[in-house]
């Protein structure tokens, strides 16, 4: 037993290991705001992640800055839609500590067991179109486990992840992020019976997302009316109110009239609704036009063909 080695160097590396369980978990309750399940139309994510942990042990002894991998998998949805409430779910994540810290610990803090939790762990959501989104992570803690007799040694955390509602008007995609930073508290179990607090204060510079999920544009249907009642050929300019409904919010977007492979109208759809002026008719009958509504970042688009009758 390395007697020779001062106890707070100890105490550092150990809490650097419990600590990092803590994070852990704050990392892995991120990710997890998917599905209640994995299913058929969940995809894997998975991606390894550098904090930089500050750690103090006992009164203030600043034992420096340490570097803990975590690696994240999780399963989340393929599509999600706006609106769409995405369920509250625990969420484990698996952090694999070095073989300096686990001898540090065993030897020079006499540790046999580690616990440790984070208050202030939280995910972030973001999506263009929409203000980030910021869910704390309950209950994220690493329950009092052994410290193992040989490499490798990893630490499993739980925590409770809350339901995330889809924002309204995020566009085609959002990214979820792991936390930028967070401070965990960790207790470590020492061989005489005693315990030896640490704390530790951890960020990520750099790119902090995870992946993606997808949303699922809203589906769209076109409705026209035709005015005035009689068109006649050569001198009536026919009007076609249209509308198109796609959900929230409200459809914007360009919408094309034509007869055939000539363009005979278009215009700017505003808050769902657009007024299209076509151009005059020179013969008398019933035309097809063919409206198409070229969609937006929040809706499909569609089509949809009315009838103008024109007179003599």
């Amino acid at each position: 037993m390395p007697q020779t080695h001062p106890a707070p160097k100890g105490r550092t590396r150990l809490a650097a290991a419990a600590t990092g369980a803590a994070l852990v978990a704050g990392v892995g309750g991120l990710v997890i705001a998917g599905a209640p399940a994995a299913n058929a139309a969940d995809k894997n994510l998975n991606k390894s992640f550098n904090y930089t942990c500050r750690v103090v042990a006992g009164a203030g002894i600043d034992l420096g800055n340490f570097s803990v991998g975590v690696r994240t998998q999780v399963a989340v949805p393929t599509s999600v839609r706006r609106g769409q409430l995405i369920a509250a779910r625990k969420t484990t994540i698996t952090l694999t500590l070095p073989e300096t810290l686990r001898a540090a610990t065993t030897g020079l803090l006499q540790g046999t067991d580690v616990s440790g939790a984070s208050n202030n762990a939280s995910i972030t959501v973001t999506a263009p179109g929409a203000s980030a989104i910021t869910a704390k992570i309950a209950n994220l803690a690493a329950a009092k486990q052994a410290i193992p007799a040989a490499s490798p040694w990893t630490i499993r955390t739980v925590g409770d992840v809350p339901a995330i509602r889809v924002p309204a008007r995020a566009h085609t995609s959002a990214t979820i992020n792991m936390p930028a930073r967070f401070d965990v508290a960790a207790t470590v179990y020492q061989r005489l019976g005693t315990t030896a607090p640490v704390t530790m204060a951890c960020s990520l510079g750099g790119s902090r997302a995870i992946g993606s999920l997808a949303i699922a544009k809203n589906a769209s249907k076109i409705t026209a009316k035709v005015s005035p009642k009689k068109i006649r050929a050569k001198k009536t300019k026919a009007k076609l109110a249209v509308r198109v409904a796609a959900g929230s919010p409200a459809a914007t977007g360009k919408v094309t009239a034509k007869v055939g492979k000539k363009t005979v109208g278009k215009g700017t759809v505003r808050n769902g609704k657009v007024t299209i002026k076509l151009k005059k008719f020179k013969k008398k009958g019933t035309y097809r036009v063919k409206l198409t509504y070229r969609g937006s970042v929040y809706a499909k688009g569609a089509t949809k063909t009315v009838k103008v009758k024109v007179r003599r």
